[in-house]
């Protein structure tokens, strides 16, 4: 009911998918001189709004969104009205005008999406003589690599949170502030970060993905990055005593918290049961703020829009708008990108 409420109220606002000078379209000029916004993007950290802000990235060279990256977007507007989400393209070429990216930016007052250059973005930067120079674009797992450079140097330039494109948000993030996430308790994970503008974890992070990176290991790059960093900044060894005491302020949160389904379970949330079975699985707690879908290895599992699969049940209350617009059913296609921003 809530949702239908909302898009009742939300589709009849039609609004303009241009509502970011921002906007690229892939048959058209855009609006305004690429070169005057690439400037302004690069130079002026007033073009991000001053509130809360939320990142998110899409690396693998598509110009649109998919279903469930477009939820992973709408999920987090819907329940942060106040936050500003930025869908980064690492390219300026992007098709404004598709259907899952005109669906969020119609509904949605609070989704920017942003195609850019990313010489520029890069350029003055840390991380410019790894992106021009260095010889990572030959590894294995370079697009991973990539977009785990590109979204600590976003938040340490601009502050903010950052989600992988895999995330369902089910309920508001701003109460939490400065953290990271654990998958299984143990390890660190980086596909849901936040920090505060000029935070010191993020310019260690930075200082290490230079001086210790790896083209031949897939998450030395990433999550053990982090996890470097913060046994550094915390001086305790264990994630779990990893809490805002001890680590001056920053934290890990629990696995519940993002990741309450570890990935050796992820066929749950495709699971089709009996018809009459509604009832919200147990694992969806008061303390999960988003559940991550481990798209990796789960990109190919049909959804069915008509059905009572937990990935069903939690597009529909969470993303109302993309369900209104996604197929009877639908397979994710095999992108290894979709790692988002990146995913897993």
């Amino acid at each position: 009911m809530l949702a239908l409420q909302f898009l009742e109220k939300n589709l009849a606002k039609q609004k303009t998918a241009w509502s970011s000078p921002f906007h690229f379209v892939t048959n058209d000029a855009p609006i305004d001189s690429p070169s005057d916004l690439r400037r302004e993007f690069k130079n002026n950290y007033d073009f991000v709004s001053k509130g809360d802000k939320a990142f998110f990235l899409e690396t693998g060279g598509s110009e649109t969104l998919n279903i469930r990256q477009a939820c992973a977007v709408e999920s987090l507007a819907l329940h942060n009205p106040n936050v500003t989400a930025y869908v980064l393209f690492s390219q300026e070429r992007v098709n404004s005008s598709s259907t899952t990216l005109r669906t969020l930016t119609e509904n949605y007052e609070n989704i920017r999406v942003i195609g850019i250059n990313m010489d520029d973005y890069m350029s003055g930067s840390a991380l410019e003589h790894w992106y021009k120079y260095a010889d990572w674009r030959n590894g294995s797992y370079h697009v991973a690599h990539f977009s785990d450079g590109l979204r600590l140097l976003t938040l340490s330039r601009y502050g903010g949170y950052y989600f992988d494109l895999d995330i369902i948000h089910v309920r508001p993030v701003t109460y939490y502030r400065n953290f990271i996430a654990t998958e299984d308790g143990n390890s660190a994970s980086n596909g849901a970060i936040h920090a505060d503008f000029g935070h010191p974890v993020m310019q260690m992070a930075i200082n290490d993905f230079l001086a210790n990176y790896r083209a031949d290991a897939w998450t030395h790059n990433g999550p053990a990055l982090l996890g470097r960093v913060l046994t550094k900044w915390c001086g305790v060894d264990s994630l779990p005593e990893m809490n805002y005491l001890k680590c001056r302020g920053f934290s890990v949160l629990p696995k519940a918290s993002f990741y309450p389904i570890h990935y050796p379970r992820w066929r749950e949330f495709f699971n089709q049961r009996a018809p009459n079975d509604t009832m919200k699985p147990d694992w969806l707690t008061t303390e999960v703020i988003g559940v991550h879908i481990w798209n990796k290895i789960s990109y190919g599992e049909p959804v069915y829009r008509n059905s009572t699969q937990y990935y069903t049940q939690l597009v529909r209350t969470h993303c109302p708008a993309t369900f209104s617009i996604a197929p009877d059913d639908h397979v994710t296609p095999n992108r290894f990108p979709l790692k988002c921003i990146v995913m897993m």
